[in-house]
């Protein structure tokens, strides 16, 4: 199976249009690297692939990796599903930017299904251009989903609502992906939005090889300190990845080999390669995700 993380950022990116903070500047300059919205791409029979998660970067993102340009028919693509963690804006405007394409199905929970055709109606508007069937997958469900070569199952990470959707929680509203290699056995697990450290979510990530695991926020009040917002990491429906509750230690300890942070915020000091933080998960053995990492399992 291969993995490409086609954009490692969370929503708005880096540098986020309307942002100063320190890591925007500094991208601003070409100091840092640009990042574009958190979505992962994966393929294991070395032609059909699936995004995890379609943002309104995805037109951009696909333009810059070759093996996801199209190959065959002069419209085509090898792009044959798109599986949501959430109903968020940010993860799934980029569905009506695949209209043009064909033969390609959206994957999610039943809540998130309800999301995106009732509060926000993606999928009604996408119909007016193409065919897209939309399957629907329970969280923590005892059999996998089988797509050719990998295993996929989703489990729950969190309950929380988006915003457009009123306040609230419903069951299977954020889920993480678990992709199994049908040869290797190997197992990957991307869970870009945890609220929650479950014991589902524990008992993957502890079988796994590979982690890509939420570094929205280093610190629960990131944003208030930074006089952003008034929201807390948590109350946005994510852990921390710093102090006595956050996900480092915990990250650290587990087993796989390949463990990374990704869906960071521009404001996270994790994006600063000379920054303390990014010292003490390095010396931890964890990494920042990135545009364009990839890994074959």
């Amino acid at each position: 199976m291969r993995l490409r993380l086609i954009g490692a950022a969370a929503g708005g990116g880096l540098p986020q249009w309307n942002c100063r903070c320190e890591n925007c500047q500094a991208a601003r300059k070409r100091l840092r690297s640009p990042m574009t919205q958190c979505s992962l791409a994966f393929c294991a029979d070395g032609a059909t692939w699936y995004l995890i998660n379609a943002t309104s970067d995805v037109g951009a993102q696909l333009a810059r990796w070759p093996e996801l340009h199209p190959a065959a028919e002069m419209r085509s693509t090898p792009i044959r599903g798109v599986f949501l963690t959430d109903g968020e804006i940010d993860h799934t405007l980029g569905l009506l930017q695949l209209r043009e394409g064909a033969r390609w199905t959206v994957y999610a929970t039943p809540a998130v299904s309800r999301l995106i055709q009732e509060n926000l109606p993606l999928l009604s508007a996408l119909r007016r251009y193409a065919d897209v069937p939309a399957v629907t997958l329970l969280p923590d469900a005892p059999r996998a989903l089988c797509l050719p070569g990998v295993e996929v199952r989703l489990v729950e990470t969190g309950r929380r609502l988006p915003r457009y959707a009123g306040a609230g929680e419903t069951v299977g509203a954020v889920v993480a992906v678990i992709l199994r290699d049908a040869v290797s056995g190997k197992r990957v697990v991307f869970a870009p939005g945890v609220s929650t450290l479950t014991e589902s979510l524990r008992e993957w990530c502890a079988q796994a090889d590979a982690i890509l695991f939420d570094g929205t926020f280093w610190s629960d009040d990131e944003l208030r300190d930074l006089g952003i917002g008034a929201d807390t990491a948590h109350a946005m429906g994510h852990l921390p990845v710093g102090g006595c509750g956050g996900s480092g230690r915990w990250f650290a300890e587990l087993p796989a080999r390949t463990k990374l942070y990704v869906h960071v915020n521009n404001t996270n000091p994790l994006l600063d390669p000379a920054s303390r933080e990014r010292a003490w998960i390095t010396s931890l053995g964890l990494e920042v995700g990135y545009d364009g990492w990839t890994m074959t399992l």
